[in-house]
């Protein structure tokens, strides 16, 4: 018999959003503050804060090439996200299908609006070459031009972020879903098809443009990786699972939530902390300041691990935006395909 773990009762679905996404804020809120007190000026917005020396904050939130090149591995998260919660099968049955359509539709509206919008932003600031370069993953940052170099990059980081985002959100389940005749869905389809569509991007886009093995070794995408996994969790993530639980509560009406971690969910967790683990180890004996950037700015020196982690949030805003609409259309489009589930009720 599988057992699971309940959590601390049930919360508002409102409040677990709500604390969901004042995670992510309070991070940049803390990130902002550290990099005024850095500059000595609590006014940044015209300020050069990116590592790379040339982007003031605002170029910074809004890096739209950078942005493109990082539009696959919102993908991967989004649908890691919506199939672990959907697979786990802690749902109750919907019966309004054309409204899981209808909010399919207009999440993923959005979200295609908003790729085809930086796309030609992107275009118009920096050039067709260039957004091209990110676009098609031929580039890891300024000057440093690699097949597959922004993806590849990221695949060390991406592997250990989508296994506990598939952990962390399979572990959610509803109040009241099995009990008094309310319907209880099943392990569903959708959600594995949503991993395994995740793990087959993964596959196609390392497969096209594949270095070799001993690349994935280079000390400095590792400390790059290492640097995503101490954003990504606190960042993006929980955004994504805002973008679900709202979904849900639209189509289903529910309004609290618990967490059941299984055996499953805290094995996958445990996978990824076991590899950035890995990775911290594996960087013991490198400079990781060394191969940092050193921008004008900091007057040749190697900027601190603080400043290189606090920085490095504000370059992904436009992922935020994306991966909440984005997690919740996916979710939305699964749940409706699911033709509202088996009904198993108590």
């Amino acid at each position: 018999m599988k057992r699971a773990i309940s959590i601390s009762g049930y919360v508002p679905v409102r409040l677990l959003a709500g604390v969901l996404v004042c995670l992510p804020a309070a991070y940049f809120v803390l990130a902002y503050g550290y990099l005024a007190w850095w500059r000595g000026s609590p006014f940044l917005w015209n300020t050069v804060i990116h590592e790379n020396g040339r982007l003031t904050l605002v170029g910074s939130l809004f890096y739209f090439d950078h942005f493109l090149g990082c539009a696959p591995m919102v993908v991967v998260f989004a649908l890691c996200t919506a199939g672990g919660f959907a697979g786990a099968g802690h749902l109750p049955v919907i019966t309004d299908l054309r409204r899981a359509a209808l909010l399919a539709r207009i999440l993923l509206g959005l979200s295609a609006v908003m790729v085809i919008a930086a796309l030609a932003a992107s275009v118009a600031c920096v050039g067709l070459d260039r957004t091209m370069d990110y676009a098609l993953q031929r580039i890891e940052r300024d000057d440093v031009m690699s097949p597959g170099g922004n993806w590849n990059q990221l695949q060390l980081s991406n592997v250990p972020i989508a296994l506990g985002a598939i952990g962390f959100s399979g572990s959610f389940a509803a109040f009241g879903y099995g009990r008094n005749g309310v319907g209880k869905v099943n392990r569903t389809r959708g959600g594995v098809i949503c991993i395994g569509i995740a793990i087959a991007l993964m596959g196609a886009l390392t497969g096209f443009t594949f270095p070799g093995l001993r690349a994935f070794l280079n000390p400095r995408w590792i400390a790059h990786s290492v640097r995503e996994m101490a954003t990504y969790p606190l960042t993006g993530v929980p955004i994504a699972l805002a973008g679900v639980l709202l979904a849900e509560q639209r189509l289903s009406g529910v309004r609290a939530w618990t967490i059941k971690p299984r055996a499953l969910s805290l094995s996958l967790i445990g996978a990824g902390v076991l590899i950035l683990l890995g990775q911290l180890v594996y960087l013991m004996n490198a400079d990781v300041l060394a191969m940092a950037q050193r921008p004008a700015f900091a007057g040749g020196k190697s900027l601190s691990v603080a400043y290189l982690l606090f920085s490095h949030v504000f370059e992904h805003f436009l992922d935020f935006v994306l991966i909440g609409p984005l997690t919740g259309g996916v979710y939305a489009l699964v749940r409706g395909l699911e033709g509202g589930g088996r009904n198993n009720a108590a």
